[in-house]
């Protein structure tokens, strides 16, 4: 499910969450150089053994007050239930870059600016097959729930084009179809030269729990003239 499908009235601590919400992602924004930085660096072996040890003082640290399994879905101070913990979108993943989508006024298109680095190589100074499927399947994922069709992921075909060297890039995608509770999406990744070195096309499903849901407009979803069907 994509983050912001559904809204909900703006919760009584909002400016609370407000103030925890940019304090976790300034230590998602701290972390994300620090790991460029663990793939890349030279320094002495004894140098390494330090830091590490300091690491892991940070990591105890942090981990006595962390919850028990993953984040799931939050109610952010805006009233949009957000998944934080998204390894292509969370605030809050370190490994995350993290996507920011610029969407179409009609809300059936999208794209985003991106780069990646050292910690996202495959093949010597290329972009890893895996990263690249898991931006495309954001990427397509995140279009339904814009026109008001928050879905999962039924399949996802990748096409490699060409090496998508490390640097820039470019990720593009739209909605082709819609048919009842099924939409189709592709998209694309290009490169700084703006060469196409991945395609992807996508079936995206809404799932039971979810239909009940949809006569209400919310705060991600425009107005779609395909109404849904069983």
């Amino acid at each position: 499910m994509t983050a912001g499908t559904f809204s909900v009235p703006l919760p009584e601590n909002a400016d609370e969450l407000r103030v925890q919400e940019e304090a976790y992602a300034d230590l998602a924004d701290a972390i994300r150089p620090l790991i460029d930085a663990c793939v890349r660096t030279r320094v002495a072996p004894e140098k390494a053994h330090e830091v590490a040890s300091r690491a892991r003082e940070l990591t105890a640290e942090l981990m006595s007050t962390a919850q028990d399994g993953p984040l799931g879905l939050e109610v952010t101070s805006d009233g949009r239930i957000r998944d934080h913990g998204n390894p292509a979108v969370g605030m809050r993943n370190p490994i995350a870059l993290p996507l920011v989508f610029e969407r179409a006024e009609d809300r059936r298109s999208l794209r985003a600016d991106l780069e990646l680095g050292a910690a996202y190589e495959g093949p010597p100074g290329h972009a890893h097959g895996g990263v690249i499927a898991l931006l495309l399947d954001q990427a397509l994922g995140t279009l339904p729930a814009m026109i008001g069709l928050p879905a999962l992921t039924a399949y996802l075909n990748l096409t490699y084009k060409a090496p998508s060297p490390l640097g820039r890039f470019v990720l593009e995608a739209e909605v082709a179809d819609v048919s009842g509770w099924k939409i189709l999406c592709r998209g694309r990744l290009r490169d700084r030269e703006g060469t196409v070195t991945a395609e992807a096309e996508g079936l995206f499903i809404v799932p039971r729990w979810a239909r009940d849901r949809l006569g209400t407009p919310t705060g991600d979803a425009g107005d779609f003239d395909t109404k849904p069907h069983g």
